[in-house]
């Protein structure tokens, strides 16, 4: 049981705060592309995007050329954004569950050679979220990350890590405190069904172009994307 903490820990850990850049690098700002898509068009767009997920574990499994098609099909989705000011929409608030990421373990929805179901549930009133990941069956490993968020502009959230705690079979198995860690999220796509977040260290990872469509490392700028769609309470 200790070995399994020190190596948890060791999966959850964050790096120091980078604070966020003010100007950005070659990658321009998404804006709503296109405020008055059909409801048809998103949904060809979203389906279009599951089948290039599907088969790959919501993307833990990802040959290079499979994250390359789907980081187009979320382009595509993307330049859709029906939400004219993304990150201040009410239809933020809620559960979701990840249907696809290349961010690396455990926001990917593994925890060392477990895999589960990463959620996110914001409350929009207190300013916070928690990431849940919760490992079949019954659920028996789990793990919550708290963080905080604050909206920078029409689509950014500046996010701080509070705390991750770990479980196993409902019990708690060590809690892990942040320091000054953050992150930069971009809400490129939202709607009252779906939503694909952005989210790097610093405002240089979230513009760089040269790392889409490839698995995210550790330690580095990170550059994540997350596909979302809701789910229940």
């Amino acid at each position: 049981r200790g070995a399994m903490a020190a190596s948890t820990s060791r999966a959850f850990a964050a790096p120091t705060r980078i604070a966020p850049a003010r100007t950005s690098t070659s990658r321009p700002r998404r804006r709503p592309a296109s405020v008055s898509a059909s409801a048809s068009a998103i949904s060809t767009a979203w389906t279009a995007l599951e089948r290039s997920v599907a088969g790959t574990d919501k993307g833990l499994t990802c040959t290079d050329a499979q994250r390359a098609e789907i980081e187009d099909a979320i382009l595509r989705l993307e330049a859709l954004n029906p939400t004219a000011v993304p990150s201040d929409s009410l239809a933020l608030e809620g559960a979701w569950e990840v249907t696809y990421s290349n961010a690396p373990p455990p926001s990917n929805g593994s925890l060392g050679p477990f895999k589960g179901t990463a959620y996110q549930e914001i409350n929009l009133a207190d300013g916070t979220y928690a990431n849940r990941l919760t490992v079949p069956p019954n659920d028996w490993l789990g793990a919550t990350l708290r963080a905080d968020w604050e909206r920078v502009d029409d689509t950014l959230w500046l996010v701080t890590f509070r705390d991750v705690t770990v479980s196993v079979l409902g019990f708690d198995l060590f809690t892990k405190a942040f320091t000054d860690t953050t992150r930069v999220w971009e809400h490129s796509f939202v709607s009252e069904t779906h939503r694909v977040v952005r989210a790097a260290r610093t405002m240089e990872g979230l513009r760089r172009e040269g790392a889409r469509g490839r698995a995210a490392v550790a330690g580095d700028d990170d550059d994540c994307v997350f596909t979302m769609r809701r789910v229940g309470a």
